[in-house]
């Protein structure tokens, strides 16, 4: 499955220039999740996965390119939220270092952020 169009997740993942965010941090409460990504590099993938509820990525820092089922939605600049509706894949690509993305996901259905697929690069 292809993260970015045209683009097959073994090649991002042998290209120098892409990686994955090494800082993932989960808080959670009264009902909301929030999931930071503090990204320190440009050019690194968040592979692409769905979820099975609407939630928002808050770009907090930086910019990013951010695609939806395999569309590319467009180039996004900090401050800016990008609304992710239910079951749409989704994936982003820093733009520039120190990029910093906050997924905030409602909880309170289940108890956790409930992923319907989730398509990581192999080795990580």
């Amino acid at each position: 499955m292809n993260c970015i169009p045209g683009v097959d997740c073994n090649t991002c993942l042998s290209h120098e220039d892409i990686e994955q965010p090494i800082r993932l941090d989960f808080t959670t409460a009264d009902g909301v999740a929030i999931v930071s990504m503090d990204i320190p590099k440009r050019n690194t993938l968040v592979p692409q996965h769905a979820h099975e509820y609407d939630h928002t990525s808050m770009l907090a820092r930086g910019s990013v390119k951010a695609w939806k089922d395999g569309d590319l939605l467009g180039e996004f600049v900090a401050p800016c939220s990008i609304f992710i509706e239910a079951n749409e894949k989704h994936a982003f690509l820093s733009l520039e270092d120190n990029t910093l993305i906050y997924c905030i996901h409602n909880t309170s259905r289940s108890g956790v952020i409930d992923i319907k697929e989730e398509h990581n690069l192999e080795g990580f």
